[in-house]
């Protein structure tokens, strides 16, 4: 597994896989049709309403229900195809740039889970039945998800499997087999590490598969009303008759007479103190209990007037969840209809009372944000039902952010205001902008991609792209627009300023196009997070912003490349012969000069230099434009497991170099006009001027060759009209991009991970596995706030920095005691500290158990 066992559970290992199933190379290849899961004796079935809630590209083979995205072949087919618009999953080869506009998850390969069928079924074409034969030429175009032998995953062999599966030592007899499928649901959750573990002490067999077939009430109470009839299927009697008699005498409730909807109403009103510690248990876990968000659904009652109670109870009930996202979604768009550059006349104030000018649109963005904070602590944002919840605290913090424009005095002032002094990677999702004493201009441009990555469905993004471009957009081109004025004044280094330091022997220089500097923070996050500290610093580009002008520059034989004289395409020449720097010619420059030029998977020599190109951010950006935002992850793991694979095979540094940074803007760029013949060479953000040319623009020097006259748009405007992303231009987030250096044998900020928890009463035994010394563990209701630790006297308020986390003890273990006896059936947080205090890993958990 590529992933770490120590975090993975069973469950992310199955997506995982899932995943790696429909892999193909972008460049060469097109994408499978679907991946096919066969499943002939129907032994993942259960975990299909919770595949179905995480994967939406997900389909099932089965009788017609659109809602569930299931049915028969020909159903799928017309899916696949992309016919049926309610269900964004189809794709064939390549989509079309209005395809992608048009569907903006299309990425995603579609899975097809096909419960009673063999794989050996749709390959007997002739012999396959007449209800599953339209999907059998899926297996030409699409791939399967199957063991390397061709055999169809079996849940025992996903376990045991050394090739593509756990490759977990297995009791093998017919117990165990049993055991386990009768444990999925359960086992889905359990920790990679745990059952590794496990294993090495022999101890995977029957009697541990059982055991997580929990007896426990609430448990058992919970999976039946989310799974009725599913639930007593797999029962055994006795087990169910336990849960009837259980709940008639302690929770007022008779399963068998009331029926699930009675029990969800109650679970809903919590009037009982068990009904709220049976609420408790599923906050922490929800997924666990699918089907219960539909049931919680059907079973809520109808309020009475005046019912103050009631209006109380929004929590509990997803539609009035729902009722608060499209009442934010409204707010959003009303900022977003009525929203523009500039501020509104008194007329046209008169005219349109709600016309929001910017400063009034930052503040509600503000007051939005507070109004729907506590929504993302329910138990609806953990299921992914609170996406504008969730991408409102990120136009909060761009509101905030953009109150105060960027400005300097020198183009050295408004680099400082830009960068400011980056967070502690560990620090940079508790700490809040009111509490900083510092201005960092990047973080606005972080907060609009978290913002776009946080919705998916199409009315959501448009309330969203809607405000950004309100704050955003007069923000940014004020202060593009006073950078390029400062730059005219005090021009940036030309090529006699090197842009990379001299390379020593066991450096491997790893290339990622388009690192915007935010984006280098966050990959600075996740590299400590990892590796320890991390060196990083922030440098100019060569200009104009493109690859061909700039990625030469930061190379280690920039001293070999020239400019020519027209500067066609923005491209220079090698210096020995005068000949244009194609691919080829840069690769020969760097093997003359002792770099090995490593292709993305190879690792090389670490006992001389390398050269290695790794990453598609900036092409990913000019695809789907503001779709980039949803990639930002995946392609920071992407780099992030790209250093760690140098480092591992010897070298002594990488250093992480990149040409440019972009503009990104919702909805698209503005656009300037500059006629084509003025102009040699004409990109969206910048033109070789011909000489004879009088153009009213920001122009400045080529990097390659000072004679040639290059212009910009002013602003953040395109010479080409229709972009949201695009770079070239002269801005902060064009032309100011992260370096940074990764030295072998640095220790990780934290490698101690939270390896058991096991509760007896109100004590919680817990086990750390990794490097723990200094480290301390806390039970909290809020993971950063020590304040809010479980393990206080409730008769005493603990003062500010006072902390009650007890030291992991030189074993590895640590005992924590909750000394309130009401916090009973509670959900907490478990967190694991670093020496200096940091929350350096955490688990939800229930007080008391399980």
């Amino acid at each position: 597994m590529t992933t770490s066992a120590l975090t993975t559970t069973v469950f992310d290992a199955i997506l995982a896989s899932l995943q790696a199933a429909g892999a193909y190379h972008k460049d060469d290849a097109v994408p499978p049709a679907a991946i096919l899961w066969p499943d002939e004796k129907r032994e993942w079935e259960r975990l299909v309403p919770r595949l179905r809630m995480v994967l939406p590209h997900f389909l099932v083979f089965g009788p017609y229900d659109q809602a569930n995205r299931t049915g028969p072949a020909i159903w799928l087919r017309c899916v696949l195809a992309g016919k049926v618009p309610d269900i964004p999953v189809g794709r064939i080869g390549n989509p079309s740039e209005e395809r992608r506009i048009a569907n903006p998850s299309y990425d995603p390969v579609p899975i097809l889970y096909l419960p009673g069928v063999s794989r050996a079924t749709l390959r007997a074409t002739e012999e396959c039945p007449n209800d599953l034969k339209p999907l059998a030429e899926l297996q030409y175009r699409g791939v399967f998800w199957s063991q390397q032998n061709g055999k169809d995953w079996t849940v025992t062999a996903f376990l045991q499997t050394n090739h593509g599966g756990l490759q977990l030592k297995i009791t093998r007899d017919n117990a165990t087999t049993d055991s386990i499928r009768r444990a999925l649901e359960q086992l889905v959750d359990v920790r990679v590490a745990e059952l590794q573990a496990k294993a090495a002490a022999g101890e995977l067999n029957a009697t541990y598969f059982d055991s997580l077939v929990s007896d426990d009430l609430v448990d058992d109470l919970l999976s039946w009303l989310a799974d009725p009839k599913g639930s007593r299927d797999r029962w055994e009697t006795n087990r169910w008759e336990i849960l009837a008699s259980r709940c008639i005498a302690d929770y007022g409730f008779d399963p068998a007479r009331d029926g699930e909807l009675v029990g969800a109403e109650k679970l809903g009103l919590q009037e009982k103190a068990v009904w709220k510690t049976a609420w408790k248990r599923y906050a922490v876990a929800p997924l666990r209990y699918a089907g219960l968000l539909e049931l919680l659904r059907k079973a809520r009652p109808t309020p009475k007037p005046g019912d103050l109670f009631a209006s109380q109870q929004v929590e509990f009930w997803p539609q009035d969840n729902e009722a608060e996202e499209a009442t934010l979604r409204d707010a959003l768009m009303e900022i977003a209809n009525v929203g523009r550059i500039g501020n509104p006349s008194d007329e046209e104030r008169i005219g349109n009372p709600s016309y929001f000018s910017v400063a009034e649109a930052r503040k509600k963005l503000v007051e939005l944000d507070k109004s729907h904070a506590q929504r993302r602590e329910w138990v609806w944002a953990k299921l992914n039902r609170s996406p504008l919840a969730q991408a409102v605290q990120h136009l909060a913090t761009l509101a905030e952010v953009t109150q105060t424009a960027l400005t300097g005095a020198t183009t050295a002032d408004m680099v400082e205001a830009y960068v400011g002094q980056a967070f502690q990677p560990d620090k940079a999702q508790t700490v809040r902008l009111e509490s900083l004493t510092y201005y960092a201009g990047w973080r606005a441009d972080a907060a609009v991609l978290d913002a776009l990555a946080a919705v998916t469905q199409p009315p959501d993004r448009e309330a969203v792209t809607g405000a950004i471009k309100h704050v955003y957009a007069p923000w940014l081109r004020d202060a593009a627009e006073l950078f390029q004025e400062r730059v005219k004044q005090q021009p940036l280094p030309s090529r006699d300023t090197p842009r990379l330091a001299k390379v020593s022997v066991g450096t491997c220089v790893l290339f990622a196009d388009g690192l915007r500097f935010d984006v280098g923070q966050k990959l600075l996050a996740a590299l400590e997070a990892k590796l320890g500290k991390i060196q990083s610093q922030h440098q100019f580009v060569a200009l104009p912003s493109v690859t061909p002008t700039a990625k030469p520059a930061v190379s280690p034989v920039a001293s070999k490349i020239i400019g020519s004289e027209a500067g066609e395409e923005f491209c220079p020449c090698v210096d020995s012969g005068g000949k244009d720097l194609t691919p080829d010619r840069f690769r020969k420059l760097l093997e003359n000069e002792g770099y090995q030029v490593l292709a993305a998977a190879d690792t090389g020599n670490p006992t001389g230099r390398g050269w290695t190109e790794f990453g598609n951010l900036d092409s990913t950006g000019h695809q789907e434009g503001c779709g980039l935002a949803h990639r930002i992850a995946e392609l920071i793991g992407n780099l992030v497991y790209r250093v760690e694979s140098l480092l591992a095979a010897g070298w002594r540094e990488v250093r992480i170099v990149t040409d440019h940074g972009w503009l990104l803007l919702p909805g698209g760029l503005p656009k300037t006009d500059l006629p084509k013949y003025l102009t040699a060479t004409r990109w969206r953000r910048c033109a070789v001027v011909k000489e004879s040319a009088d153009v009213d623009l920001p122009c400045f020097p080529w990097f390659w060759a000072d004679k040639v006259r290059i212009a910009c748009p002013p602003g953040i405007d395109l010479f080409m009209a229709g972009e949201e992303y695009s770079h070239g231009g002269l801005s902060l987030q064009e032309c100011v991009v992260p370096q940074l250096t990764v030295l072998a044998g640095a220790q990780p900020a934290a490698s101690a991970k939270i390896e058991s928890v096991k509760w007896v009463g109100l004590r919680c035994r817990v086990k750390i596995a990794g490097q723990f010394d200094g480290c301390k563990a806390d039970l909290r209701d809020k993971a950063a706030d020590p304040t809010t630790s479980a393990l206080r006297d409730p008769a005493v308020i603990l003062p500010p920095g006072a902390t009650l986390a007890k030291a992991v003890g030189s074993d590895g273990n640590v005992a924590l005691v909750v000394l309130d006896d009401t916090r009973e059936g509670s959900a907490t947080t478990l967190v694991l500290l670093d020496a200096a205090g940091n929350v350096i890993d955490k688990n939800l958990v229930t007080v008391g158990g399980p």
